[in-house]
């Protein structure tokens, strides 16, 4: 057997130490202290408490969301899914973040009233005090809807597909974007 450099050696301490943590961390209940450089289950004189639990991956840290699409089929109508529509051979009409510990009747719930609040009001607009239509405000809503409309094929377009996908959304946003300026938005 060959001896070790004594270089090695503090390499050598921090994978021990490492795995001294790590078998602390593992048992039951078990509380882990750092005294100094060393780590031990049993307290010291100034003594820290070391905490164990499980560091977040980087979908928890995100707060656990989940990408939920609506896709447009080729043949029509629209589908909620969780894979990218272009998987079930399918146009990418919307997506939304939902939690990821919600069963999937829920998040699809959550995606459909999402959807809802961000559509235009389709009924005529209120009439003010005096009479007169708020044009102004339904123009604003129309606005605000064709903003969000851009931002989502921009989302889109990033997350790129086959040439005919990438056509479509451009077309898309071209439509969007002149009625903005028709709007005057």
């Amino acid at each position: 057997m060959r001896a070790l450099r004594p270089s090695a050696m503090p390499w050598l301490r921090a994978v021990c130490c490492a795995l001294g943590v790590a078998a602390l961390a593992f048992s039951a209940e078990a509380q882990v202290y750092r005294c100094g450089n060393t780590y031990s289950n049993v307290p010291c004189t100034g003594a820290k408490e070391v905490d164990t639990s499980p560091t977040l991956s980087w979908g928890q840290a995100k707060g656990g969301t989940e990408t939920l699409y609506l896709c447009q089929a080729y043949g029509g109508g629209q589908f909620w899914t969780r894979q990218h529509c272009r998987q079930r051979d399918a146009l990418v009409e919307r997506m939304e973040s939902v939690p990821s510990g919600m069963p999937f009747e829920q998040q699809v719930e959550l995606g459909r009233q999402r959807l809802a609040q961000s559509r235009p009001e389709t009924e005529a607009p209120s009439p003010t005090s005096r009479g007169q239509p708020t044009l102004a405000a339904a123009r604003a809503g129309r606005c605000s809807y064709l903003d969000d409309r851009v931002r989502q094929l921009d989302a889109m377009a990033r997350a790129g597909g086959h040439a005919g996908y990438m056509d479509w959304i451009a077309n898309e946003r071209k439509k969007t974007r002149d009625e903005q300026f028709r709007l005057r938005c």
